[in-house]
Formats: structure tokens, C-alpha cells, sequence
């Protein structure tokens, strides 16, 4: 909310045509901020998330049930390492157990219905991540809302579409000029 009361301040803010763009995490914490937040007129949710907690709790226990346990699960993957790593640090805690713990809050469920602004939800074919999140996400919306599905065949089926931001920025401002034009 601090955020929204600054930016009406600017003299170049339209307050009518508040657009908010949440990426990767983002797209749990704009929708969370959407659902509380009701001068946004528009949110962009690349990709959208459900619940963080479920995809911590996965993570965690497919690497620990590595021989190995975690350390070795994080030697050998890419993804775990950084999940695990980033995820101690945003959240502030030592342990995968309190990093778990610490994520149970992070969810959409009994608060999505609550979004009023319209919603674009992006989803990637083959996340790494958050894959079926944002299915999941855009179900619960009751908004006005699109999901988009971004696919490998046009290079852009990975997390966040780092593979065609071109692709990404074109369907998103494409969908922002259509809702934010009345």
C-alpha cells in the first residue's frame, strides 16, 4: 500500500491505470497484493503461484530423500541448490526445515477469490519451478482473468520465459492496452 500511495504522488501516474507485474516469487506476492490492494487496476502474474509452501516442502523432500540427503541433492542440482540457498536468504532463516516452515504462509488459498482487478496469469509449458501453479492459481481467481501459456515451440517454455521476453512483453502490454484502454 505504501507503494500505491507514492506512486499517486507522481505527476506522470495515472491512477486509474495502476499496473502491477509480478515476476517468478512476484507472481505470488502481486497476487497477494492484489487481493488486498484495490486501486491496482490491472495485475500481471509471470508466472502465477499459487502456493509456495507445497513447492518448498516437494523440494525439500525429494532432497532429502537423496542418498546423500540435502547437501548431496544440492551438489548435484542446479535447481535445489539455488531453491534451497535463495530460499535461506529472502527468508531470513539457517535450516531447510525453518526455510519449510517459514513458507506455509505463502499461499493463495482463501485469499485469490479476494483479486478484483483484472488478471493475466502466465504460465510456462515446462517450469521448473512452479509447474501447474498458475492452472491452479487462475481456477481460484473469480476476477476478470486470461492465462496465457507460453510453449517450448516458440522458445518460451521455460520459467519466467527467459527464453522470449520479445514474446512475453508483446502478449503482456498487448493484454494491458486492451484492459487498461477503458
Amino acid at each position: 500500500m505504501p507503494v500505491i500511495d507514492f506512486a499517486l504522488t507522481l505527476p506522470e501516474v495515472d491512477p486509474e491505470r495502476l499496473a502491477l507485474i509480478g515476476m517468478s516469487l512476484g507472481g505470488y506476492l502481486a497476487a497477494r497484493a492484489a487481493a488486498f490492494e484495490h486501486r491496482i487496476a490491472a495485475g500481471v502474474l509471470y508466472d502465477g503461484v499459487y502456493d509456495v509452501h507445497e513447492v518448498m516442502a516437494a523440494t525439500a523432500g525429494r532432497a532429502a530423500a537423496m542418498p546423500g540427503g540435502v547437501e548431496a541433492s544440492m551438489a548435484q542440482n542446479t535447481m535445489a541448490r539455488w531453491l534451497v540457498r535463495n530460499g535461506r536468504w529472502t527468508f531470513g532463516v539457517s535450516g531447510l526445515d525453518e526455510l519449510v516452515k517459514a513458507a506455509e504462509a505463502y499461499t493463495m488459498a482463501g485469499v485469490a477469490d479476494r483479486v478484483t482487478c483484472p488478471t493475466l496469469v502466465h504460465e510456462a509449458e515446462n517450469d521448473q519451478f512452479f509447474k501447474g501453479q498458475p492452472q491452479r492459481l487462475f481456477d481460484e481467481l473469480t476476477c476478470q482473468k486470461e492465462l496465457i501459456s507460453f510453449r517450448e515451440d516458440e522458445g518460451a517454455g521455460e520459467h519466467c520465459h527467459e527464453g522470449a521476453v520479445f514474446l512475453f512483453h508483446q502478449r503482456t502490454f498487448d493484454w494491458l492496452d486492451t484492459v487498461l484502454a477503458g
